[in-house]
């Protein structure tokens, strides 16, 4: 019983650090993303390459900000999709990388539902285009995490 009771609490813990690493790897890629764009747009450096290991610590502590909101926001969605993919029995890295792709995608069509079209005022698809592979490297960031070492050790 109590071993039982110590594996279901690593297996929750588990997905509470994937969870939080996969929310800091997409905050990496979105501020990636646009620094980028911002880049090619005004013909600079990004600020990332500049000042690397702040950009770090600033990313770290915009993730800690950002952490609660995703928790409210994101993480029934997560639940779901991970909910899903076991339960289909896909739980291989590519078929999270998969779901982490269509995020941008659901994420952005379901808010344009929820507000009736109103809450993007630019071209969306190619704002979700550009954070596909930010939606990617995340799942697979809470993939490894939370799936790999029970798949190891299986």
């Amino acid at each position: 019983m109590r071993l039982a009771k110590a594996t279901a609490l690593l297996k929750i813990a588990r997905f509470g650090v994937g969870y939080a690493a996969a929310v800091f790897a997409g905050v990496m890629g979105i501020w990636a993303t646009m620094e980028i764009s911002d880049a090619l747009t005004y013909g600079r450096l990004p600020l990332f390459i500049l000042v690397f290991p702040e950009s770090i610590l600033t990313t770290l502590r915009l993730t800690l900000d950002v952490l609660p909101a995703t928790l409210l926001l994101a993480a029934p969605f997560t639940l779901l999709a991970t909910w899903i993919l076991v339960r289909q029995h896909w739980n291989r890295w590519w078929h999270f990388a998969i779901a982490g792709a269509a995020c941008p995608l659901t994420g952005i069509v379901l808010l344009q539902l929820a507000t009736w079209g109103r809450f993007f005022h630019h071209n969306e698809a190619a704002i979700a285009l550009l954070l596909m592979p930010t939606g990617m490297i995340s799942a697979l960031v809470y993939w490894l995490i939370a799936f790999r070492s029970s798949e190891v050790a299986a």
